[in-house]
């Protein structure tokens, strides 16, 4: 594949989705595009503005910390599986005040201990919140 044939796919792939570099980078070497034309298509996207991996990784990061559903690891994991960089600038979630919500919205006063740590433990909170949590409902 050539520069402009890559360099139009690309642009038919971002207007599905905004994606990350690498992400962009995996799909054209699928269909068989060189690294060269590539790392061109990539600096010629960068210099355009149209891939920014700072931008969209503030803006996922955003997106999962809105939800209220997921604690700082499980969001850093999306991140990585879409290989983003951590956002340095963006707030961390607040984890406690998260996981107490979605423990009062999911669990009845009788649950078991373990279940409701497992539970935040699968969304990405702390070791430390969840303790937190467990010893607030005197667990």
């Amino acid at each position: 594949m050539d520069y402009n044939e890559a360099y139009a796919r690309a642009l038919r792939l971002l207007n599905i989705r905004f994606l990350s570099e690498g992400e962009l980078r995996r799909k054209l070497q699928v269909r068989g595009t060189g690294n060269e034309v590539i790392d061109d298509v990539l600096e010629t996207l960068r210099q355009e503005h149209f891939v920014d991996d700072q931008r969209l990784a503030e803006a996922v990061y955003a997106y999962y910390a809105r939800k209220g559903q997921y604690g700082h690891r499980y969001i850093v994991s999306r991140l990585q599986k879409r290989q983003l960089p951590v956002p340095e600038n963006t707030p961390c979630v607040d984890e406690m005040t998260v996981a107490e919500q979605l423990v009062s919205r999911r669990f009845k006063e009788g649950t078991e201990p373990r279940k409701i740590a497992r539970f935040l433990q699968y969304r990405g909170f702390s070791p430390s919140v969840i303790r937190e949590i467990l010893s607030g409902f005197g667990w």
